[in-house]
Formats: C-alpha cells, sequence, structure tokens
C-alpha cells in the first residue's frame, strides 16, 4: 500500500505530457510553415510562367513591328513560334529571350521551361472580322495567319492577334492581345532620275518622244557640274527634246545618299518578309520591295514574268513596286514597262555609265536613282525614262507595332 501511494515519478510524468504537447506543436507549426513555402513556391513559379508569356509576347510584337504581317506566300508558321521550319525569321530567338532571365536569382527556369507564340490575324478565312479571341482559332488549318484583306473593304487593316504562353515547372499561363502596326513612309528625292551623271544615245528626235520626262517632278539631279548637252547630262535640249522640260535639272548635287541607312536596312526588313530578298539576280522582279544583294548584271528583257494582271514585266501602273540593288548594275530591256522606283545604292561606288539602264523600247515609269558616281543610261528609243508620282506615293516598311488599349487578356489560368 505504501508503494502505491508513493508519489516518486509524477514530475516524470509531467515532463513526459508536457514534451508531446510542445512536440504535437512542433508539428502543426512546421507543416504550416512548409505548407507557407509551397505556397510561396507555387505564386513564384507562377509568376515566372507569367513574366515569360509576357516577355515572348513583347519580343513577338516587336518582330510583327519590324518585319511586318508576313503575306500570303509566306505567312508566320503555323504551329507557332519557336520553329525549326523555314519562317524563323518571324520568330523571337530563345537565347535573346531566356538572357533576361539569367539572373542568379532566376531560379525556376530549368530545361523544361517552354514557351511559345502565334500570329494570327483579325479575320476568319472568309475575311470577317474577328472581334474577340477565343483558342479554337489556333485549330483552324486555313485561318490566316498574315494580316489578309478583310471581306468588306478588301484591304488589309494592319492588325493580327498574337498568342503567347509559357510553361515553367510544369505551370502554364497565356495571354493575348490584339496588335496593329504602323507602316513607316519611305521618302526618296521625287527626281525622274538622280544619279552621278546621265547617258543616252545623244542624236536624232526620237520620234519627237524625250529620252527622259521628267513630268511634274524636280526634274533630273546630278552630282556633276556640266549643263546639257555634255557628258555629265549626255542628253539634247532642243532634239525632241531629249529631256522634257529641257530646263529643269539640277548641278552638283550632293553626295549622300538617296536614303539613310536605318530606312535601307527597313525595306531590306521588308523584302525579307515578303521573300523577295536576293541574293542574286532574281528571275521574277516584280514586289513591292524586291532587294538583290550582289546583283552583277541583272537583266531583264520580255522573258521576266508579269505581275498578277499585267501582261508584261514589271509591276503595275496601280501598284508600283521598288527594285534595289546593292551592288552591281540593272538593265531593263525589250519592250518592258517597269511601273515604279529602281534605286541602285551603289556601295561598291562604281562610276559606270549603265549602272541602271533602259534599253531597247524598254521604259521605267516612276523614277531612276544611283547613290554616289555612277550613271543612268536612258536608252535610245524614247519615253525610256518617265517620271510617275504615284511611284513615289506609297513606299513603306514597317514602323512599330503596339498592343492596342484594353485588348491585352490573360486567355489561360494559372495551373498548379
Amino acid at each position: 500500500m505504501n508503494k502505491l501511494r508513493d508519489e516518486q515519478g509524477t514530475v516524470m510524468v509531467t515532463a513526459i505530457l508536457m514534451i508531446m504537447i510542445m512536440f504535437s506543436l512542433g508539428l502543426a507549426v512546421l507543416s504550416t510553415t512548409d505548407t507557407q513555402s509551397a505556397q510561396s513556391r507555387q505564386e513564384r513559379e507562377r509568376e515566372s510562367s507569367f513574366n515569360l508569356a509576357e516577355a515572348a509576347l513583347s519580343a513577338q510584337t516587336f518582330i510583327l513591328g519590324r518585319r511586318g504581317t508576313g503575306t500570303a506566300t509566306r505567312p508566320y508558321p503555323a504551329d507557332g513560334c519557336p520553329t525549326a521550319g523555314s519562317d524563323v525569321y518571324f520568330c523571337p530567338l530563345q537565347s535573346q529571350l531566356l538572357k533576361n532571365y539569367s539572373g542568379a536569382g532566376q531560379v525556376d527556369f530549368d530545361a523544361a521551361t517552354t514557351w511559345r507564340t502565334y500570329v494570327l490575324d483579325d479575320s476568319d478565312p472568309n475575311g470577317n472580322p474577328v472581334q474577340f479571341w477565343k483558342d479554337d482559332y489556333l485549330n483552324v488549318a486555313n485561318w490566316p495567319r498574315y494580316d489578309k484583306a478583310g471581306a468588306a473593304d478588301g484591304k488589309a487593316n494592319r492588325h493580327v492577334w498574337v498568342r503567347s504562353q509559357a510553361t515553367v515547372r510544369g505551370r502554364t499561363r497565356a495571354i493575348v492581345a490584339w496588335v496593329r502596326i504602323e507602316d513607316r513612309a519611305i521618302t526618296f528625292p521625287r527626281y525622274s532620275i538622280l544619279a552621278g551623271y546621265i547617258d543616252g544615245k545623244n542624236e536624232g528626235g526620237h520620234g519627237g518622244r524625250p529620252l527622259v520626262d521628267s513630268g511634274s517632278s524636280l526634274g533630273v539631279a546630278v552630282r556633276c557640274n556640266q549643263p546639257p548637252e555634255s557628258s555629265c547630262i549626255d542628253l539634247d535640249p532642243t532634239k525632241g527634246p531629249q529631256l522634257q522640260p529641257p530646263s529643269r535639272y539640277v548641278l552638283n548635287y550632293p553626295s549622300a545618299s538617296a536614303i539613310d541607312a536605318e530606312a535601307l536596312q527597313a525595306l531590306e526588313d521588308v523584302a525579307r518578309a515578303n521573300g523577295t530578298y536576293y541574293d542574286t539576280c532574281p528571275r521574277n522582279p516584280n514586289g513591292d520591295v524586291v532587294v538583290v544583294e550582289n546583283a552583277g548584271d541583272c537583266s531583264y528583257t520580255n522573258s521576266a514574268p508579269a505581275a498578277p494582271e499585267a501582261s508584261i514585266c514589271c509591276n503595275t501602273q496601280q501598284s508600283p513596286g521598288l527594285y534595289i540593288v546593292k551592288r552591281g548594275k540593272v538593265d531593263f530591256g525589250g519592250n518592258i514597262e517597269f511601273w515604279g522606283v529602281v534605286y541602285n545604292v551603289n556601295l561598291d561606288n562604281r562610276t559606270d555609265p549603265d549602272m541602271i539602264e533602259t534599253s531597247g523600247t524598254a521604259a521605267i515609269r516612276g523614277g531612276a536613282l544611283v547613290d554616289g558616281g555612277g550613271g543612268v543610261y536612258a536608252g535610245s528609243a524614247g519615253g525610256n525614262i518617265v517620271y510617275d508620282a504615284y511611284a513615289f506615293d506609297n513606299i513603306t516598311a514597317v514602323g512599330t507595332a503596339g498592343v492596342v488599349q484594353n485588348t491585352w487578356r490573360e486567355i489561360v489560368p494559372p495551373t498548379g
């Protein structure tokens, strides 16, 4: 009985009970802390995926503002960007995009991190405008992936949908925006001819037709300093006259290029986007902007293909083009009519008399411009170079692109 009434050891029991209670509380606190840490990590990962999706959309918008909206023959990739296909020109570079997140504090991006962008027209395959985005459009095989002309007015409205998404550690977020592209006018000097000098077959009246008809332009401009009839402007102001109006010419024109390097680069970007940028002479010189890197001696006769709705090359009066030669020469022969502006950048600074030439009964209806000391040969049949103001009016490159206000929204809620 005495042993049963002995209270020795009760402190031990109390201590054990207290330890058990404290241990339980510790587990509860640890569980709460672990839950909060997990929630914090999930939130950080969701933010990382959102930031990457937004960066991808911004990068794609920048490309639209530099390289344009594509064409029917060269649209944006059907499977989106990045792509391993030939349309990588339209895609942001992953190496550049992820450079924004290469800091030591960014721990979420790993080899499994992915992103993707899509560019679709804001009209359906029938040309009807689409004012609200649906992800179902991505699965329509013939949905235009360039700025297609609308059904109502037959004109492209310079708007497209851009969708981007990113997945970081299994968490995906996606956003979409309606993007407007602003064109940039490229202004060339409005001369029928601008060159180092002008050459021509300086004899006869050519049936009363001038070799060069400046019309309502500023006339002709040369960088040499002798008036007609001379080796500087080898056109007779009385026979025909070969230069019309005979007195409209400018001597000692500044040696600066017709357009600056930035404008030239912008036009090159347009040509690349349209699929009309060539390393050497293309067989087909038609196009809004055609750029030839190394022409050598490009020569076009009646065998050159005609533009759509035209019977002979090149372009049309209603849709003139711009043909740029960076190095080399170009000759239009036969009875070709080139509607538009021919521009020889003459990067090799050659002084040949025929950096741009019209031979036979061919004609340039727009303007012929040569940088540096190179010459323009104005042919011999009459009416070989005829100024057309419309050819200078609509030369554009892509200027910029931006999201239309209140059209940006998230379309895939955070996962995980």
